[in-house]
């Protein structure tokens, strides 16, 4: 039995000598720089992030991957104006912007964009602002929501169309609960009566449950707006953008890979975007299937 320790302990020994000798595993983490940028038509220079990927051994906290002292310009034409990070808000609030909101996003535009990094990174984008657009059919302003939500046997959907782009491949359709808590304020005599869900055959997945928001690719300028792109019943906003090639693969690539590609980033020296888009908006009211 003391031969049998004595062995054992000389083999413990040896094995975690050997262990010991074994190069220690790679933990060191290479960060990127993440650009996250859109121009849209008719709108001012706001939302321009600037973000620091993070090492998957941490615990993930977004306020870290922010870069707020970067030197961040746009450049257009003759003029060059120059971002400031705005660091109060929400996070999602958190970006650099441009402080003169007169100053708005002109169509058929081209934008440089020129940020350098503490560190002496030099980032650079280039987009180009697609024409403006509008309406020929909007949504109307009240849609009444099928009570067979089995089989959607009345389903009327509403038809909209819009006039083309020059240049767009495809439009991007996003529709947006504006109130999930209130819904009799907005009725005629207004009443207390809350907000809830739709209800569809197909479901939701649990990934996409807490969103208020639905979207689309669009191949034409016309679109069914389809009932199983709603959450939520009362008020809601449709939006269409006609995007530039930029904002167009990076936003096809997250609905539909949700991962990043570095082949499809449009900045120079970081992964990410620098898009633009023009678009039109209409608001409407879901009407309940039922009280």
């Amino acid at each position: 039995m003391k031969r049998c320790n004595v062995q054992l302990i000389c083999f413990i020994t040896l094995l975690f000598t050997l262990i010991s000798c074994e190069d220690a595993p790679p933990t060191d983490y290479i960060p990127q720089y993440y650009v996250e940028a859109y121009l849209i038509v008719d709108e001012t220079f706001d939302g321009i992030k600037l973000q620091r990927t993070l090492p998957v051994q941490d615990s993930f906290k977004l306020e870290n991957a922010l870069i707020k002292d970067a030197n961040v310009k746009i450049k257009f034409e003759d003029k060059e104006i120059q971002l400031v990070f705005r660091d109060t808000g929400n996070i999602d609030n958190r970006a650099y912007y441009y402080p003169d909101t007169s100053l708005k996003v002109q169509p058929n535009t081209t934008y440089q964009l020129e940020i350098l990094t503490s560190d002496g990174v030099k980032i650079t984008g280039v987009t180009t602002t697609p024409r403006r657009f509008e309406w020929v059919q909007a949504p109307p302003d009240t849609l009444y929501y099928p009570k067979d939500t089995v089989n959607f046997s009345d389903r009327k959907p509403s038809q909209i169309k819009w006039t083309s782009v020059p240049g767009t491949l495809f439009y991007i359709s996003m529709i947006k609960s504006l109130d999930t808590l209130g819904y009799g304020k907005y009725l005629i005599p207004e009443t207390d009566e809350k907000n809830r869900r739709t209800y569809h055959p197909f479901g939701e997945s649990e990934m996409d449950y807490n969103e208020v928001t639905s979207w689309d690719g669009v191949a034409n300028v016309e679109y069914p707006i389809m009932w199983i792109m709603f959450k939520w019943f009362g008020k809601h906003r449709i939006t269409i953008y006609s995007p530039d090639f930029n904002f167009l693969r990076w936003i096809l690539q997250f609905f539909r890979t949700q991962q990043i590609n570095p082949l499809l980033s449009s900045v120079n020296n970081a992964i990410g975007v620098f898009g633009s888009a023009s678009k039109i908006e209409a608001s409407f009211f879901l009407v309940k299937n039922q009280p």
